[in-house]
């Protein structure tokens, strides 16, 4: 509330209430293909009507908005901004998505709380109005679209009671401003005390002790859980013992105890376009000869980098890209070998199937695994149409292909985060055994991310902060002077392949992509660099700390561009690529370039 506004603002009762402003027709983008509330199949967003508010009570002053329908729009039309021709696709309601549990996405938020806003104003800007509200404890709101227009007339209610200041780094931010905390910062200022002074000074102190890591089980699941909660979230990140900081980048201590890191001066990144088709039927057949042997392994994959696999070829290609089938073998060669794959998976699914409750009652271990990948099952990808109550034998089938992989690697046995790289290959092979395999070949590739260690979840994080000192060692900083610079908050990121942050056509994309290695095998890595590199001002002009940056990370899910990310993380590594006679050894292995003694040169 500004200093005006506050002191002509009545002592009021607790129990007073008064709508100062309201917008009908806002309609909620909802966003959440985990979500029970949506029903099966739901895996893109839905708008769902209702009432945009700001409110004064007694005990202060509220943003509210209120969902007056249960049936959501299945999309809408941004191309025309005039409030008359604005449409909702999929109207009228009775023709939309059912929404259960209404309620659960109401917005209630007292403006003391919100640390800022994002949004679109079509006079200035394309498209429908919009606004985002983000919260100081890291939550967000969904983004409520405005039908009739009306963002101005909101903010000019809004700025009645409280100070907006708009971002100077961030074009669509704009931050609520705490003028008593403006004014510590500024006498802090002049004190020229360091920065994170007044962030520890304003936030609860966070301090737990390190403990053993006990089950991986128990460190994976507050970390997967979408239902779980940040405390549970940020005391599963203290029980990853942090491997030792690699100081290779490090230069100097200053005179007040805060480390520099080195700057190396990257050239300007450049623009990627991604124009590519996918890997279609002609495309396909002109890298096979007429035995079936694949001519140009690495030309038929740079394709597949640019432009991903027409989905109706995924069943075949995947079978490629995972091992199962040999680049190098006939198609007569590979259907003798699938013959022999079939034959051994049965002998392996009969092992397990025919224990006897005598035989498990003194096997601990194997019931364990059997007990937890019967939990898993219940609760992988139910909202997808495959794995639905109409479903069952899919489920059935899921269940079978893990347990049969728990007695094909039993020194792995089973971990959560399994049956998330195994539904969507189930969903395209359609098929047992094929899924099975090309599950073997997928665990091949990702299986130390599940080792009860985890000392290569714990690598790819310390990999992921070096790569980020050099690329933006500004928001390095910024995350090390806010105890936040062990990455933890990306552990779900690297843990199974962004698979909880994207739908299923676009993680079916962005893993034969992966699956390239192209142009490195440590290009997940730099997709974790775009993002973050991508989130640096709304992270520093939001002042967020550990718990607020690991809402805000999660709250990424299923809103991140995959095209954009993909062009963004090439860009990097090509910037990187030009100064990597430069960089650290350990950065140019990540990266896969070759090391000489002298200097380093890119693979071609």
């Amino acid at each position: 509330m500004t200093e005006l506004a506050r002191q002509n603002r009545p002592n009021l009762r607790d129990d007073y209430q008064s709508i100062v402003y309201s917008q009908p027709e806002v309609f909620a983008e909802i966003v959440r293909s985990d979500s029970a509330s949506l029903p099966p199949g739901t895996n893109t967003a839905v708008f769902l009507n209702g009432n945009l508010l700001i409110i004064e009570k007694g005990h202060g002053v509220y943003i509210e908005w209120q969902p007056i329908e249960r049936t959501a729009r299945t999309s809408l039309s941004e191309n025309d901004t005039n409030a008359d021709d604005w449409v909702i696709e999929g109207s009228p309601p009775k023709d939309g998505t059912e929404v259960q549990n209404v309620s659960s996405f109401s917005f209630n938020a007292d403006i003391k709380d919100l640390r800022s806003y994002t949004y679109n104003d079509p006079v200035t800007k394309k498209g429908v109005a919009w606004v985002r509200f983000y919260c100081k404890d890291g939550t967000a709101s969904e983004t409520f679209h405005m039908k009739g227009g009306g963002y101005r007339d909101f903010v000019t209610q809004l700025q009645r009671y409280t100070t907006l200041s708009r971002s100077a780094k961030e074009r669509n931010l704009v931050m609520f401003v705490d003028e008593c905390t403006e004014a510590l910062e500024k006498s802090v200022g002049m004190l020229n005390l360091n920065k994170d002074f007044v962030s520890r000074f304003l936030s609860n102190p966070y301090a737990t002790s390190l403990t053993a890591l006990g089950k991986v089980t128990n460190l994976i699941t507050p970390l997967l859980d979408p239902d779980s909660n940040t405390d549970h979230q940020l005391q599963a990140m203290v029980n990853l013992d942090p491997v030792v900081e690699d100081e290779t980048l490090r230069s100097h201590t200053d005179n007040i105890g805060f480390e520099h890191i080195f700057e190396l001066q990257l050239p300007e990144r450049p623009v990627i376009e991604h124009g590519d088709t996918p890997v279609d039927e002609a495309v396909w057949h002109s890298f096979r000869d007429e035995a079936g042997r694949i001519t140009d392994v690495h030309s038929l994959k740079s394709l597949i980098f640019r432009g991903g696999i027409d989905p109706a070829l995924r069943k075949t290609i995947w079978k490629y890209m995972l091992g199962y089938y040999k680049w190098d073998l006939t198609d007569e060669e590979n259907k003798a070998a699938r013959k022999k794959h079939h034959e051994n998976y049965f002998r392996m699914k009969l092992q397990w199937m025919s224990m006897t409750p005598d035989q498990e009652a003194r096997f601990g271990l194997f019931r364990d695994y059997k007990a937890l990948i019967e939990k898993d099952v219940t609760r992988t990808d139910r909202t997808h149409p495959y794995f639905t109550r109409k479903e069952l034998k899919n489920l059935i089938l899921l269940k079978d292909v893990l347990n049969t992989y728990m007695m094909y690697n039993f020194d792995l046995g089973y971990v959560q985060g399994m049956s998330d790289f195994l539904s969507p290959l189930l969903v395209i092979m359609e098929d047992e055994v094929d899924t099975f395999w090309c599950f073997v070949g997928l665990m091949d590739r990702v299986h130390r991310n599940f080792e009860l260690s985890q000392a290569a979840i714990k690598q790819q994080l310390q990999d992921l902060k070096n790569l980020l000192e050099i690329v933006n060692p500004k928001l390095t900083n910024y995350l090390e002077s806010h105890d936040s610079i062990h990455m933890y908050f990306c552990f779900r990121w690297i843990l199974v392949a962004f698979k909880r942050e994207f739908g299923f056509d676009d993680i079916m994309h962005l893993w034969e992509v992966l699956w390239t290695d192209i142009p490195c095998k440590g290009f997940l890595l730099l997709c974790c660099v775009a993002i973050l590199d991508g989130q640096m001002n709304m992270i520093i002009e939001n002042k967020f700390g550990l718990t607020e940056i690991l809402k805000h990370i999660n709250n990424l899910s299923m809103k991140i561009n995959l095209h954009e990310m993909l062009r963004n993380a090439e860009a990097i590594y090509h910037q990187l690529a030009a100064v990597q006679d430069k960089l650290p050894r350990h950065i140019a292995e990540v990266l896969s370039f070759t090391i000489d003694e002298d200097e380093a040169t890119t693979v071609q």
